[in-house]
């Protein structure tokens, strides 16, 4: 849950928010559009790859890294806006590719812990969690970005990865990975 309420927290700031952070960059309607095509199109390329490393390690090892991977993205993302507008959408594939396939992962790492008859049910609460954290990020996004300015949009994401972080590692300390796995689709 806590995975898809942060793959909901980055993916609805950027989604919902990421149009003012475009434009306040200096980007026109065309370059915004694109922006955010680069980031879903970063997302669709990690799919498989990260697939695969969940499958062949521990799921939670791997949403950690991916936390941390965009929590870096972040970073480069706030610097890419030097490099001009090609720098700005290779940023925001690059933020694309940590960040979208989080969902994916933290769904499949659920379902690892739920019997055929809950998996439904699962689901759903899993899709509320999403909902809470998308209805919950671009109020609070473009108010910090109204206040702080444009980086302050990955300032929130980078602080809901880095709680992901810590919450991923306490978890692991208090529970052994599951057995056995699902595959990732």
């Amino acid at each position: 849950a806590a995975g898809v309420v942060v793959a909901a927290l980055s993916s609805a700031s950027f989604r919902m928010v990421g149009p003012i952070y475009g434009q306040d960059v200096g980007l026109n309607p065309q370059q915004i559009a694109r922006f955010m095509a680069a980031f879903v199109l970063g997302g669709a390329l990690a799919q498989y790859p990260v697939g695969w490393l969940a499958d062949k390690y521990d799921r939670r090892w791997v949403l950690i890294w991916l936390s941390a991977a965009a929590m870096l993205s972040c970073g480069i993302t706030v610097l890419g806006t030097g490099f001009g507008t090609i720098g700005i959408m290779l940023t925001a594939g690059l933020f694309g590719l940590t960040t979208f396939p989080i969902y994916s992962v933290a769904a499949a790492h659920a379902h690892d812990w739920a019997s055929d008859d809950q998996r439904v049910a699962l689901s759903a609460a899993l899709m509320i969690f999403f909902a809470l954290g998308a209805i919950i990020a671009p109020l609070t996004t473009s108010g910090l970005i109204g206040a702080f300015g444009p980086p302050a949009l990955f300032i929130f994401i980078s602080t809901a990865h880095l709680l992901l972080i810590v919450f991923g590692l306490i978890r692991m300390r208090r529970r052994a990975p599951s057995e056995p796995r699902q595959p990732y689709v």
